[in-house]
């Protein structure tokens, strides 16, 4: 289950993601939610406002070309999954 703190800064973050709105341009399909517990996989992604709680920081980049991963948030925990698994690691 990853926990992640919000960065603005590139440079401070472990992890640089690019939120996409099309579904197949996407390397992994994720849920966002605000709660820690419903956080039960990699697919689920929880932000803690506390940067010493988080597993890792992360930066939301302006394109496609500055980020580590791109992701698509789907309203349905259910269809989380992976579309480019060999980025996996990542996470």
């Amino acid at each position: 289950m990853p926990k992640f703190h919000k960065t603005d800064i590139a440079f401070e973050a472990e992890l640089k993601v690019f939120k996409t709105d099309i579904r197949s341009e996407a390397d992994v399909v994720i849920f966002e939610t605000d709660s820690e517990w419903e956080a039960n996989n990699e697919l689920v992604w929880y932000y803690s406002d506390i940067q010493s709680d988080a597993d890792k920081m992360v930066f939301f980049a302006d394109g496609k070309w500055d980020a580590d991963i791109t992701v698509f948030v789907t309203d349905i925990q259910s269809g989380v999954e992976w579309i480019d698994s060999s980025k996996a690691s990542l996470l």
